[in-house]
């Protein structure tokens, strides 16, 4: 993939990864969380998050930094070096509302050609799960290596 992304850093684990976004306005630390879904340990969540000064995060926070391409970038950079490591593993990723959804469906549907050849989008509506077609209404995505 050739989108420009963020320098970021990584734990060993791969499971948690910090990047700043930067405009000229402000600088806001991200985090990028992989969780095991209890019920199916090799589903793992996303959560993309902002850190304040004091280390809380919070992922309801719209930061409109006007960066939102270059970050959306940095996860999906994210999303490929943690299948690097567990590459068995399903990403699970939705929105904290319709919009942040409707965000990553749009992000999917413009990346997708360029990562065909490296991963699998599955699309969730409730539990019908079906390979991800663009411009179609998900309520979640699920994403794995090939």
């Amino acid at each position: 993939m050739d989108l420009e992304f963020y320098p970021l850093t990584a734990r060993e684990n791969r499971l948690l990864f910090e990047f700043e976004s930067i405009s000229e306005q402000k600088r806001i630390s991200k985090r990028v969380t992989f969780a095991a879904l209890p019920d199916t340990p090799s589903v793992f969540n996303l959560a993309l998050m902002d850190l304040d000064q004091y280390g809380a995060t919070t992922d309801v926070t719209v930061s409109n930094n006007s960066d939102m391409p270059k970050v959306m970038a940095t996860v999906i950079q994210c999303v490929f070096l943690f299948l690097e490591k567990y590459p068995s593993a399903t990403v699970h990723i939705t929105g904290n509302s319709p919009a942040r959804t409707r965000l990553y469906r749009a992000t999917i549907s413009r990346e997708i050609s360029k990562a065909k050849n490296f991963i699998e989008i599955y699309g969730m509506d409730g539990w019908q799960i079906e390979p991800f077609r663009s411009g179609k209404h998900y309520d979640a995505f699920l994403i794995r290596r090939l």
